[in-house]
Parts: C-alpha cells; structure tokens; sequence
C-alpha cells in the first residue's frame, strides 16, 4: 500500500495495520503484525513517522535451535527524507542530523516497509527461546535442557585450535 507523498495532509495521516508478514524472508507470511502509525510531513519533503507495533515471530534459538515465539512491542519515530537533499553530487559525506535520517525516492513511500524494517531492528542479534538455555552437546547433538547426555566434558585433554598456544607460554 504505496502512499503519495503529496496526499498526506498538513496535519498528518494515521494508518493502522494488522497483517501478516514475511518478516525474515522466509517465503511465506507467518508473522502477525499490529501497527499503528502517523505520518507527519514538517516541511522540506521531511517525513516524521511516530507510533507502535507489536508482532511476535517465531525465532530459532541460537542455543538449542528450537523455534518459539519472540514477542516485539515497540515505538517507532523516523524521519525520512528526499535522497535529493542531500545534494546532486553522487558522493556526499553526511552531517549528524543526517545520520539518524532514512531516505526516500521518489513521489510515494511504502510505510509496511518502514514498520517492517523497525520490527527487524527490534530483533536480537542472537535470540534464546529462555535466558538460561544450556543448548546443545558440542559432541553428540543431544538437547541440554530435556536431558544430560554421557558425553566426556573434559576439555583440558580436548585438543582444539588453540592448543599449540599453550605450550609456547609454557617456554
């Protein structure tokens, strides 16, 4: 739902959503999504964008690789402006006031894109489905947290990369 920058008043245009999304390119739309967003022109072709949205994807821990659900309350507050501020020159350094700026081409802006790209900032870098998640045995693949396994946990006689290193601060 592409929107006409020129059609949003001077008083702005508040949109709510509640759809699903493909929010991490899987190939299908499996998150549901709830925003609800303003959009605010303050002159110079500068758009502020303020509101909330709240989704809850399904994540793989980093730990046991299990997929359970990462629930995502946020505020949103962007401001977009025309790539033609910063200039006609291909190469242009950006100034502070820049750096917290997105940009846009063009007459229209596609404000799921902008809720969707919030959404994917809000993300862990690395997600755990629980913060005391013990993982996965490095040797057999056994899940930690339904059982213990009978694997030799003795990494001193493990050799590994850094081996070689403990026998030269030896010397």
């Amino acid at each position: 739902m592409a929107i006409k920058i020129n059609d949003i008043p001077p008083e702005g245009l508040t949109l709510e959503f509640d759809q699903k999304l493909d929010l991490l390119d899987t190939g299908t739309a499996s998150t549901s999504v709830t925003a609800g967003i303003t959009i605010k022109p303050v002159g110079g072709g500068i758009l502020r964008i303020t509101g909330r949205v709240q989704a809850a994807p399904l994540l793989e821990c980093s730990r046991c690789l299990k997929n359970s659900p990462y629930p995502v309350d946020t505020e949103l507050s962007v401001e977009l402006a025309p790539v033609k501020s910063l200039g006609p020159s291909a190469e242009h350094e950006l100034v502070e006031g820049e750096l917290s700026m997105e940009f846009y081409q063009g007459d229209e802006i596609e404000p799921i894109e902008i809720v969707r790209e919030q959404l994917l900032i809000a993300l862990p870098m690395v997600p755990l489905h629980h913060s005391d998640c013990k993982g996965l045995c490095s040797v057999c693949g056994t899940d930690l947290n339904e059982k213990e396994c009978s694997c030799r946990k003795d990494t001193r006689e493990a050799p590994g990369a850094f081996s070689a290193l403990k026998d030269l601060l030896k010397k």
